[in-house]
């Protein structure tokens, strides 16, 4: 028989156990939770009023139940409960709910805090120690001011915490916000962040190779930055089961040329454009010939044979022919014995040249191509007729890792890119048929002779598609005037700001609707504020050339000029900058009217804001309507800002 006095709370368990809801953390690890903030002095309204922040690094909610917080010395002891939801904080208030009374708890406890010192252990429910702090790094007991982690995902150093100088209705600190100090100290990490990444239909994810500033994010929207974007293409590129259609500028990382053969090698259909430059320019000879020896490893495939099952299938917009050196080809695994080549002499431009040619290109007539004057700019892939994978980025070891050196080493200090992947197959079609118009065939064959490049092409595509609620333009030039696009969402859709950064700017027209916005003037040297919002950085390369316009925004005279560019300098001049990164600015981002509800948009791709972008090369653009994709922007751009106006030592 059952004692009453017994049966009583087994069962009201019972009875829990039917409608509370059980999650658990299997295996935590260290640092998934951190202490995120702690107001050990109270607030100005009360020493007693203290409370604790907590972070969740991860991009899962994690349940807390089981999990205990402890002081060493033996107060406060708090047993937490409830769930932390991803990438979000929880907060803990003292005695009740009024410590921070803007902000609702997460969890009441009781226990003082010592103002001087105190060690504090987080552990899960099977006791595995997660966090710890084990001292007072930071905060000020006279201004009520917290102590911030900086960097959440590092340890609990004294380099890790600073007192915190962002007000709140209590004193100094930011509970349930994102931490004061990366205001202060700018980009605080070099570790990897995929914060918001989905593989969802409609899904659109932005990378960044460089850092951005979390704390300029709407909510729940930290961009992704110091990204191996090597690694995300060769993810995607791993899981495509039947196609890859590929448009490279310019390729020469082995990990990807390795994924691309390995892919064709089991059945995958893998077709590659890429630009074929002039191999006797000597700014391009180096990088074309180790390009080219890259190039004909792909068009042998896994077995090195020409012709057989595993070939990758590769055209240019101007002919290709083999490197000849023999130790250049033993380095990169090519036979010695290049005979089953054909040797042959072909016009290329306006001169015969005689080679053994590997890689076909568009014909202007019998046994007579273009010229390799013109860029094939592109920098794409489409996967499975799914997935779009496109933006500034090169696939180069300069464009990622700055040096053979640092690709050994995992260091990404390349030029500053952006990546955007979107998985929508009705814009992976728009994709496919700029492919085919330069590839010349449906089939894994190019046709030379149906080919068509740079200005031959013509404006055969659809511009403007909705992916899940999102109006996502898409322009390819030339033909599509991509920048007359652009100048003209300046001109009617811009009423608060526009944001830039650009490798290369001489678009007279997207200028001259800018200065309009900015001053209300389109002449030279006349303008009165208007109060609209212009920043930008510039690459050092073209900062003081007389055709940038960087020099009209700044009020500068230059020597030069010409009827695509006048020079009209702006009267007020605009607080844009030379860029200050290890290496190249080579983005081509604009980002209008950000966290406003004024159509944030933004304009990324290959295209650089030029004549030959606009009208010449193959270049592709996107222009993306939406709030969160813009803000993810704004992140990485106020980053490269804040470097250029205030360099970081």
């Amino acid at each position: 028989m059952i004692n009453k006095l017994t049966a009583v709370p087994l069962v009201l368990s019972l009875i829990l156990s039917m409608y509370i809801p059980h999650i658990t953390i299997v295996n935590a690890a260290e640092g998934e939770v951190v202490i995120n903030e702690i107001a050990w002095m109270g607030t100005n309204v009360s020493s007693n009023d203290e409370w604790i922040e907590l972070y969740n690094n991860t991009n899962s909610p994690i349940s807390l139940n089981g999990w205990t917080l402890d002081a060493t010395d033996g107060t406060p002891s708090i047993q937490l409960s409830g769930t932390i939801s991803a990438n979000d904080y929880f907060l803990l208030e003292r005695t009740d709910d009024t410590s921070v009374p803007d902000v609702n708890a997460d969890l009441i406890y009781t226990g003082a805090l010592n103002n001087t010192n105190e060690i504090l252990q987080l552990r899960d429910s099977n006791n595995n120690v997660i966090d710890i702090v084990d001292t007072w790094y930071a905060g000020d007991n006279e201004t009520k001011a917290t102590m911030e982690r900086i960097d959440s995902n590092s340890g609990s150093t004294a380099s890790n915490w600073n007192t915190s100088n962002k007000t709140y209705s209590e004193g100094y600190g930011t509970p349930n916000q994102a931490n004061s100090d990366n205001k202060v100290t700018g980009c605080i990490t070099s570790e990897e962040r995929l914060n918001n990444v989905s593989n969802e239909d409609g899904a659109m994810n932005v990378y960044f190779n460089k850092c951005a500033l979390e704390e300029d994010a709407s909510s729940q929207n930290q961009a992704n930055y110091n990204i191996n974007l090597e690694d995300r293409l060769i993810q995607r590129l791993n899981e495509a089961t039947t196609t890859i259609d590929m448009a490279a500028y310019e390729i020469n990382l082995p990990k990807i040329v390795d994924t691309l053969i390995l892919k064709a090698d089991e059945g995958v259909d893998v077709r590659l454009i890429a630009d074929s430059k002039d191999a006797d320019d000597p700014s391009y000879s180096e990088r074309f010939e180790l390009m080219r020896l890259y190039v004909e490893k792909m068009v042998r495939g896994l077995d090195g044979v020409i012709g057989t099952s595993d070939d990758i299938h590769i055209f240019s917009d101007s002919p290709m022919f083999i490197v000849e050196d023999n130790s250049k080809r033993t380095e990169y695994g090519l036979p010695v014995d290049y005979s089953d080549i054909p040797e042959v002499t072909v016009e290329v431009g306006n001169k015969d040249k005689t080679g053994h040619l590997f890689v076909n290109a568009e014909q202007k007539g019998d046994l007579s191509y273009y010229s390799p004057s013109t860029q094939m700019h592109n920098k794409f892939a489409i996967i499975d007729d799914k997935w779009v994978f496109t933006g500034s980025w090169n696939f180069t070891v300069t464009g990622l890792y700055g040096s053979d050196e640092n690709m050994m080493n995992g260091i990404l200090d390349g030029n500053q890119q952006h990546v955007v992947e979107i998985n929508s197959p009705e814009l992976a079609s728009i994709y496919e048929t700029e492919f085919t118009e330069m590839w010349g065939s449906n089939t894994l064959i190019p046709d030379p002779v149906n080919s068509n490049f740079n200005t031959r092409k013509t404006d055969n595509t659809t511009h403007s598609i909705d992916i899940n609620g999102t109006t996502v333009e898409v322009y390819f030039s030339s033909g599509d005037n991509a920048l007359g696009r652009v100048a003209d969402i300046i001109k009617n859709d811009a009423n608060h700001s526009t944001y830039f950064t650009i490798f290369a700017w001489s678009d007279q027209q997207m200028l001259d609707e800018l200065k309009n916005k900015w001053e209300g003037s389109y002449t030279d040297l006349e303008g009165t504020l208007t109060g609209f919002d212009v920043k930008g950085v510039f690459d050092s390369s073209f900062w003081n050339l007389w055709w940038s316009a960087s020099v009209d925004m700044t009020g500068r005279t230059s020597s030069q000029s010409s009827a695509g560019n006048p020079n009209i300098r702006w009267a007020n001049p605009a607080p844009v900058f030379q860029g200050n990164e290890s290496r190249k600015i080579h983005s081509k981002t604009m980002i209008i009217d950000v966290n406003t509800t004024s159509d944030p948009t933004v304009i990324v791709g290959s295209t650089n804001w030029s004549e030959n972008g606009n009208n010449v090369n193959d270049e592709n653009m996107l222009i993306i309507h939406n709030d969160e994709i813009a803000n993810q922007f704004l992140q990485e751009f106020n980053a490269r800002y804040q470097n250029a106006v205030t360099p970081q030592n």
